[in-house]
């Protein structure tokens, strides 16, 4: 037993040893000057061909994880296949929000092309009138009321 206890006090401080010893050389280490942290690797952008290739990629693994929750395969999700086995009360209502969020026909499912329909953005209102460039008129200060009518 005090075999075990000998052993077990040595690997904790050989283990605690080692540790402050890589901190060590993390902290001593090469440091960069902050210009060459900042320097990002541009990427080319893509090209027609490969953004093709890649929403290929993208339909597919849609439609895969669609045919996994779909349990019984009639090509709909409801929601309690949506939820899965989840046990997290959270879980559940995001699957609901999905739904309701995605379910178009409002017939309480979801069909592949419902899932894979890019969300609609609602578009900022315009503001009165104001066109580039202009400015807005001067407010004029409330000590400055207009004298009232005489009759």
């Amino acid at each position: 037993m005090t075999r075990v206890l000998l052993s077990l006090a040595l690997a904790l401080v050989m283990g605690l040893n080692t540790a402050t010893a890589q901190d060590a050389k993390k902290k001593d280490g090469p440091k960069k000057p902050a210009a060459a942290k900042k320097e990002k690797v541009k990427k080319a952008p893509l090209t027609e061909a490969q953004k093709a290739e890649l929403a290929k990629k993208r339909a597919a693994t849609m439609e895969k994880r669609f045919k996994a929750l779909d349990k019984n395969g009639d090509g709909k999700l409801t929601l309690e296949e949506l939820k899965g086995k989840a046990k997290k009360p959270e879980a559940a209502a995001r699957a609901a929000k999905l739904l309701k969020a995605k379910d178009k026909d409002k017939d309480g499912a979801l069909t592949l092309k419902e899932m894979t329909a890019k969300p609609e953005r609602k578009k900022p209102a315009k503001k009165g009138g104001k066109k580039k460039g202009e400015k807005k008129p001067a407010k004029k200060p409330a000590c400055e009321k207009k004298p009232a009518e005489k009759k």
